[in-house]
């Protein structure tokens, strides 16, 4: 199976869409090919990260990171439900194990006289 070669140059799973320069007043300009391929409408709110080290400034949209959140809320409620069900059940059969006769550690032979 032959995949079609694009022109622009790929990084995972996205590609580079153009270049652009930060304004004296640190204003960016996103690409016209950029914002047509993303979508990206005037007034669009983003979520900017970044690393110093590395050099790297990522935008994304706002609209997907809430979705990623709220992603991320409802798996942890489920995490939590889960690990709050695994305590419950660990609690619950520490309980019966505490109604259950004491043996001694050196074997049910030992008297308990000594």
């Amino acid at each position: 199976m032959q995949h079609k070669k694009e022109n622009s140059h790929g990084f995972g799973h996205g590609k580079v869409l153009g270049t652009t320069s930060m304004g004296e007043r640190g204003q960016i300009v996103i690409p016209r090919e950029a914002r047509e391929e993303l979508d990206i409408k005037p007034g669009e709110k983003f979520i900017v990260f970044g690393n110093k080290r590395k050099g790297a400034v990522i935008l994304v949209k706002a609209e997907m990171f809430n979705k990623f959140a709220d992603f991320f809320m409802s798996a942890s409620k489920k995490f939590e439900s889960m690990a709050q069900a695994i305590f419950d059940k660990n609690t619950t059969n520490s309980e019966e194990d505490d109604d259950e006769p004491e043996v001694d550690e050196r074997g049910p032979e030992v008297d308990k006289k000594e």
